[in-house]
């Protein structure tokens, strides 16, 4: 997979950013980079006590070591020079996205360090997510996203998603509503 994404690398802006696969010597700077993007986005009231644990229990190191790991699961990583800015994870089985008519790839998580995001990052950490799962024959890829965050929104509806349904993500107690977007891939 290091070949393949090999053609992603490409100025950005005024830093060069190279695209790779994840393995699991990343898992550290992975969760610590999770950590950050999570908590930034969640936390813009300040961190709850169910808030800390949920981010130091679902972004852990070792939680991301084992999902490195997995045979079905991809991560595309997004560096400058040794530094971490940003990340895609997905799974490349066919699932049923939580509404909607929609069966494809899930994009499980795009992260992109607050310094670095709007600069272009996310567009081509989602077109790698996207090549990815074409190539292993899968029709679309989809994801949730928190309704909360309009910037995402945004992002995915610009990228070319739509909307098709809600759903929610909770823990502790607290339920969040999340939309469930899609978009359908052409393959290779």
């Amino acid at each position: 997979m290091l070949m393949r994404l090999a053609f992603l690398t490409q100025p950005l802006t005024s830093i060069s950013i190279t695209l790779r696969a994840g393995t699991p010597d990343d898992a550290t700077t992975i969760s610590a980079l999770a950590i950050q993007v999570f908590l930034d986005t969640y936390a813009t009231e300040g961190v709850r006590p169910d808030l800390a644990r949920e981010a130091l229990r679902e972004y852990a190191t070792e939680a991301f070591d084992l999902r490195l790991r997995e045979p079905q699961r991809r991560f595309v990583l997004a560096e400058r020079d040794t530094g971490l800015l940003g990340f895609a994870e997905l799974t490349l089985t066919d699932q049923a996205a939580p509404a909607g008519q929609c069966t494809g790839a899930e994009l499980v998580r795009l992260y992109v360090q607050p310094a670095a995001q709007g600069m272009g990052l996310g567009r081509r950490l989602i077109g790698a997510a996207q090549a990815l799962a074409a190539e292993a024959g899968l029709d679309a890829l989809w994801l949730t996203a928190w309704d909360g965050n309009q910037r995402a929104l945004a992002f995915y509806a610009r990228e070319g998603y739509a909307d098709i349904g809600d759903t929610t993500y909770s823990f502790e107690g607290n339920t969040y509503g999340n939309r469930v977007l899609a978009r359908e891939l052409k393959r290779p």
